[in-house]
């Protein structure tokens, strides 16, 4: 298997080095935070980190959202959470809220470095749940 972290850090570190490729943002992402972590700690300049959402719950969710901050990185919040994937408006609406509102008024995260997928699902997913 592939270690994440060091893959993550040497990837980034190249990136890095090469004054073209680092005039735009990288935007950061792995399923496992701590290989986001690892890349955090070596991009320079403002990156935005996919994703965080509410799935794990409150006290993970903010936990890896005062890490993105610490680094001054943006983040796109998914519309998760412990119940499992918005598919809806009104649970889209609803997670998107509460993961805003945690941010902002629990951490103090910039606003205008939160940016929301609200999961717009496939036409044709298989799923009874998705039709509509």
């Amino acid at each position: 298997l592939v270690d994440g972290v060091a893959a993550m850090t040497r990837f980034v570190n190249l990136l890095a080095s090469d004054p073209d490729v680092t005039k735009v943002p990288f935007m950061i992402d792995s399923s496992k935070f701590h290989v986001i972590e690892a890349g955090l700690r070596c991009v320079q300049g403002k990156c935005i980190v996919n994703s965080i959402s509410l799935k794990n719950g409150e006290e993970a969710f903010l936990e890896e959202a005062r890490i993105v901050r610490r680094y001054g990185a943006a983040v796109v919040v998914m519309a998760f959470d412990e119940e499992g994937q918005a598919a809806n408006y009104e649970d889209k609406i609803r997670i998107c809220k509460r993961a805003y509102d945690l941010l902002v008024e629990k951490i103090n995260f910039p606003p205008e470095d939160i940016i929301f997928d609200s999961n717009v699902l496939t036409i044709c997913t298989g799923m009874a749940e998705h039709n509509g």
